[in-house]
């Protein structure tokens, strides 16, 4: 079984040295899933339930939540496998559970029995604390911490295919269903994103952007990051009703010509699998 980083695929998968760069992907991209382990040397399963990069709720067969994550010191193999858009509406673990996961994680890796992912480097001392020139050129606007804003074409680009999407869902399911679901969807983006609170639900039906001056100061990757999310999240919820194929095909569809610079710019990749028929 390989393990899979594309964060644009519906599931990864490998085996349990891959458990470690798994979360880590899963926290820094913010996703939205449900994180399958089992034992195959003994009978053990748990299920880490993951909100915008958050762990919210754990199953499984070895005790309580805090029992079950201290029983994975005991693993010494297993498979991993990262469904994304399984969310659960129940249990919201403190950050204390975040806790012990990284210190069974820390100690699997000091074990040899995971790979701990490799974290960038620290910049050098002597430019550590030098400050960062804070310039416009055209209309790219870079801040003082050196953080890349979004320029007027992306944010154009970002604010019309979230409304085709949202569009596309609302016609699924019904004008008064989607006031809900959107809301729904909205609430969860905005638990990760607070900047993402400025976007509400239209009389029409579909998400736009009631204030744009918290989202101009986001920075450029975590702004991208959440409107993947949020169309993520939109195909997810879709793919129950119609199933996984032709709810990727409906994103498609209702994206259109807005797709490919989604897709340049990282927040949606067609999945060529999904769209082939096979």
């Amino acid at each position: 079984m390989v393990y899979r980083a594309d964060p644009f695929s519906s599931s990864w998968q490998g085996s349990l040295p891959d458990l470690a760069r798994v979360v880590y992907h899963i926290k820094r991209l913010h996703l939205f899933g449900r994180l399958s382990l089992r034992n195959t040397e003994r009978l053990s399963i748990a299920h880490l339930y993951f909100r915008a990069g958050k762990l919210v709720h754990i199953v499984g067969n070895r005790g309580d939540a805090h029992a079950i994550l201290l029983e994975l010191r005991a693993w010494r193999q297993g498979f991993v496998r990262f469904d994304r858009g399984t969310i659960t509406e129940i249990g919201n673990l403190g950050e204390g559970y975040e806790h012990v996961l990284d210190d069974v994680l820390l100690f699997l890796g000091q074990q040899g029995i995971i790979s701990l992912p490799v974290q960038s480097a620290s910049p050098p001392l002597d430019t550590q604390d030098q400050p960062k020139s804070l310039f416009i050129d055209s209309e790219l606007v870079i801040t003082a911490e050196a953080k890349q804003l979004m320029t007027p074409w992306e944010w154009r680009v970002l604010v019309e295919g979230t409304r085709r999407i949202s569009l596309a869902v609302a016609h699924l399911v019904g004008p008064h269903e989607a006031l809900k679901v959107l809301q729904d969807i909205l609430d969860d983006c905005a638990a990760a994103f607070p900047a993402f609170a400025s976007l509400e639900i239209a009389p029409s039906g579909y998400l736009r952007v009631a204030d744009n001056s918290p989202l101009d100061s986001m920075p450029r990757e975590d702004l991208l990051e959440g409107f993947a999310a949020l169309i993520a999240i939109c195909q997810y919820f879709c793919s129950p009703m119609i199933g996984e194929r032709a709810a990727h095909r409906l994103v498609v569809q209702a994206l259109r010509e807005t797709g490919p610079m989604l897709a340049q710019l990282g927040v949606f990749q067609p999945d060529s699998r999904l769209l082939s028929g096979e």
